[in-house]
């Protein structure tokens, strides 16, 4: 009888042992499981371990934060200027300067100094006699042979051009004259009355050029000088 009581008593302490056991499990979430260690059973300590994960992630991405701000800050204080090369334009872009007129070949009266082609330095205006309208002459070209004879283009801000023949001579007083056979006809359908130009050399290589209009009188200067361009 004493042996049973004793084998009660120790299988009633390993009862008791168990269902201590059995009462904590499911306060830490593990009924019902098996786990090969005691950490494993219980929920709490893998929170633990995750939150000690993220906490030293946290830290680590703070310390890369830093990092980066002050590159940030590095970068700032630099003064970077990009290095330019000069350019230098080629030479065919550069304008060549226009030639002056021969001063010897003008005081000998050689006429052949027209050889080429002359252009408007300033504005010619010319006048409509019927509706008062006024054309505005920017480009005016003159090209001539060795003897004088030559061919001119007159064009308008307003799109009007007219075009003829002209003439150059020397006369007794040592003037540059280029004189129109006629009155110059235009695009537009109408004319000009015929031109004649008395010119003077002037010091800065240009000829001055008082242009009147034989049959209506009056009168204007221009300036012309020798072009680039050829005939």
């Amino acid at each position: 009888m004493r042996g049973l009581l004793v084998l009660l008593g120790a299988g009633g302490l390993t009862a008791l042992a168990l269902w201590s056991a059995a009462s904590l499990l499911p306060a830490c979430g593990a009924s019902g499981r098996i786990a090969g260690t005691w950490s494993n059973w219980c929920p709490v300590n893998k929170r633990q371990a995750l939150e000690g994960r993220l906490a030293a992630l946290t830290a680590s991405n703070s310390d890369l934060e830093r990092v980066i701000l002050q590159r940030e800050r590095e970068l700032a204080l630099l003064q970077c200027e990009p290095e330019v090369p000069p350019v230098t334009p080629p030479a065919s872009s550069v304008p060549e300067p226009p030639p002056q007129i021969d001063s010897e070949a003008w005081d000998d009266r050689r006429i052949d100094l027209l050889d080429g082609c002359w252009e408007l330095e300033s504005r010619f205006v010319t006048t409509n006699r019927q509706t008062g309208e006024e054309s505005r002459y920017s480009e005016w070209t003159m090209c001539f042979d060795a003897s004088g004879l030559g061919h001119e283009e007159m064009r308008a801000d307003n799109g009007n051009s007219c075009s003829g023949p002209v003439e150059g001579r020397f006369d007794d007083a040592g003037n540059l004259v280029i004189e129109e056979p006629g009155n110059l006809p235009c695009s537009d359908g109408g004319f000009i009355y015929r031109l004649r130009s008395t010119c003077r050399l002037q010091d800065d290589g240009t000829a001055s050029c008082v242009v009147r209009q034989p049959e209506l009188g009056g009168s204007t200067t221009v300036d012309f000088r020798r072009s680039t361009r050829g005939k």
